[in-house]
């Protein structure tokens, strides 16, 4: 969360984008995977199958994963080619570089760097076979998932969200309309036009500000809507199925309102909006939104369960419960908290005696429930002082939970140098945490010039860890 201000250079691209209009179906039926929070998963939808295409070929064999806690330095190892295959050199894994930014970029095209968009938004699409990549001047390419071959540069603007269940169709946001792109026909639509929900008001955007995304299963949207001054007026939940906004939260004149972003949980149960942070020992209210604010589905109850969170993602437990992992700014420690009670569960103390560390978290692996993904960066590279340091690591969402470390980022992230926004690793994983994608600027402070590159781990490696 908190995105810094510069990003907001791309927000005006979008309304420049010429779309065909009229509603199409959602691509799938409703078979309510929306339980209470502490039922587990209650999701009788089938997803499409991961593709099965070839995995991409590593020298050698993986060896046995390591799962101390032992500061790793960086190894000092020239840029790797893009598209050929190796094993990190301290953690045995097997690493691609995917994009190229001297040749992928389209001559119409300013980006200096290609990287995977955040690490809460899923980059592969319903069958694992596509991988959407961004430019850093908000430009979008299609990437095929086994050759790792650059595809196209598609025509879509802000926030692109695959469908769960069409490998073809993307959705993303132009200002207050939502859009689908198909990538195999071309073909675009628009899905929903916010503005005629709002016939007094003149919208700028309606959507989850980078953050998120719709349901697991497609169906709901939590939706923030911002007037022309980018204020938040009202938070929604849409039904994408039907076509309607179900709830409605009208927030003029509400104290704080502003959200930094507002995200509908992974099974629909909760409308989550991240606000200003709360004073000390105070936490929000319906009525006086702060901090980590939960919603019914409805938008007629809510209740603040953090009063301050620092970057965050949802995930599910190893019951199935829809929890966040997030940085504790309170604690310093990396928890997670239950959506339904409210529950906080410390995990691993993080430690800033000696840089001031950054983290993301990607819970997206949602066919492994009790697992998230995390990468660090501004961990004193290219000397690391504690084992967190520049890092990407599995971690199981439990009390003493195993750690699985899986590679370096070889990113140079300088506070306050703006380019180095997009050397931030944000490692995303896919959806059976078989691949991870992260980004880095190998070294290479103070540029755009950032790569993307894949981890790929064995189908079953979860089982040859030791208990």
């Amino acid at each position: 969360m908190m995105r810094t201000g510069f990003l907001s250079i791309v927000i005006l691209l979008c309304l420049t984008i010429i779309v065909t209009s009229g509603c199409i179906s959602p691509s799938h039926q409703d078979t309510s995977s929306t339980g209470d929070s502490g039922a587990g998963l209650k999701s009788v939808i089938t997803y499409p199958t991961i593709a099965s295409g070839s995995p991409i070929t590593c020298p050698g064999n993986q060896p046995a994963f390591i799962t101390d806690k032992n500061v790793y330095q960086t190894p000092e190892i020239a840029e790797p080619a893009p598209r050929v295959p190796f094993r990190d050199p301290v953690f045995g894994t097997c690493i691609v570089r995917v994009t190229d930014r001297t040749k992928d970029i389209s001559p119409d095209d300013n980006s200096k760097g290609l990287k995977n968009e955040y690490s809460r938004i899923e980059s592969f699409n319903a069958d694992g076979s596509r991988i959407i990549v961004r430019g850093t001047a908000a430009t979008w390419y299609l990437y095929d998932a086994q050759t790792l071959e650059k595809i196209a540069k598609i025509p879509i603007g802000m926030d692109p969200r695959w469908d769960p269940f069409n490998p073809n169709l993307i959705y993303y946001i132009a200002g207050p309309v939502l859009i689908s792109y198909n990538t195999l026909t071309q073909e675009q639509k628009v899905i929903h036009d916010f503005t005629t929900d709002f016939p007094n008001d003149k919208l700028t955007f309606v959507w989850t500000r980078y953050e998120g995304g719709p349901s697991r299963d497609g169906r709901y949207w939590g939706l923030m809507v911002e007037d022309e001054t980018y204020h938040t007026i009202a938070i929604l939940t849409y039904d994408q199925q039907i076509d309607k906004i179900i709830a409605r939260r009208d927030l003029k004149g509400v104290p704080n309102a502003d959200a930094d972003s507002v995200i509908i949980s992974p099974l629909g149960t909760y409308v989550v909006a991240q606000n200003d942070y709360c004073e000390r020992g105070t936490l929000g209210t319906y009525d006086k939104p702060c901090g980590l604010m939960v919603y019914d589905r409805d938008l007629q109850h809510a209740r603040g369960i953090l009063r301050i969170i620092g970057h965050s993602d949802f995930a599910f437990d190893a019951e199935g419960r829809e929890i966040m992992i997030y940085q504790d700014i309170d604690t310093d420690y990396i928890s997670i908290v239950d959506l339904g009670t409210g529950k906080i569960t410390p995990l691993e103390p993080i430690d800033f005696s000696h840089t001031a560390i950054g983290l993301h978290f990607s819970g997206l692996a949602f066919d492994r429930p009790g697992w998230a993904l995390v990468s660090t960066h501004n961990g004193g590279h290219p000397t690391a002082y504690t084992w967190m340091d520049d890092d990407i690591f599995a971690l199981e969402l439990k009390p003493q939970g195993r750690i699985v470390r899986l590679a370096h980022t070889h990113s140079l992230v300088s506070s306050g140098v703006e380019h180095d926004y997009w050397a931030e690793p944000q490692a995303n994983v896919n959806r059976d945490f078989t691949r991870v994608l992260f980004t880095t600027n190998w070294g290479r402070s103070g540029t755009d010039e950032v790569e993307m590159y894949m981890i790929e781990l064995p189908k079953n490696w979860m089982e040859q860890l030791p208990k």
